[in-house]
């Protein structure tokens, strides 16, 4: 039986938090000004999108908006990703901002407020780099980026299969009970 979750989705997000970490160290080794590779960005779409795409097959979200939104929204987002990539004055931050773009309208389909604030600040540090021609900075709004993907993977995480809980040290059965228990007692005739 499947059922529909809107915290299914915390493998995507984790997928991103991992694009934004491996493309903010490959940028950075590479040496580009701000700390943005768009050749990264869409090579590790196009591969986070597509295990995304087969995690969302097998374990659905809630997909509260027609299908045809959704189709919309992926090849959207991918053609935004390629042509973002190829405009010289974006410096490589073109798909960066694509992407927390197409999280907030993920978030407005799935009617979850918290997706639409998440890809509100991704997109924004993505602007924050493009503007902002520096090496550290853009490799720290890539660590910040990638921890609000971190931080919101784990939220949704927790919303689908909630919190461990400690282990009680007595029966919960006996929880409440004002009786004294001798455990010699129940042995003696």
């Amino acid at each position: 039986m499947k059922t529909k979750h809107i915290g299914n989705n915390w493998v995507p997000m984790l997928g991103l938090s991992l694009l934004f970490l491996v493309s903010g160290a490959i940028s950075m080794v590479a040496g580009r000004g701000n700390g943005a590779f768009a050749g990264v960005f869409v090579v590790g779409t196009l591969v986070v999108g597509a295990a995304s795409a087969g995690w969302l097959w097998k374990h659905p979200s809630w997909w509260l908006a027609p299908r045809n939104h959704y189709l919309y929204l992926a090849g959207g987002t991918l053609l935004g990703v390629l042509l973002s990539a190829l405009i010289p004055f974006l410096h490589g931050c073109g798909p960066w901002v694509v992407l927390g773009a197409a999280i907030v309208t993920y978030g407005k389909f799935e009617r979850f407020r918290f997706l639409m604030t998440l890809g509100g600040s991704v997109a924004f540090a993505g602007l924050l780099a493009m503007v902002i021609q520096a090496d550290v900075l853009g490799g720290a709004l890539h660590l910040l980026s990638a921890g609000i993907l971190a931080f919101a993977a784990n939220k949704l995480y927790v919303l689908r299969h909630g919190t461990r809980r400690e282990s009680q040290d007595s029966d919960p059965g006996f929880i409440g009970s004002f009786e004294e228990f001798d455990p010699e007692e129940a042995l003696r005739p």
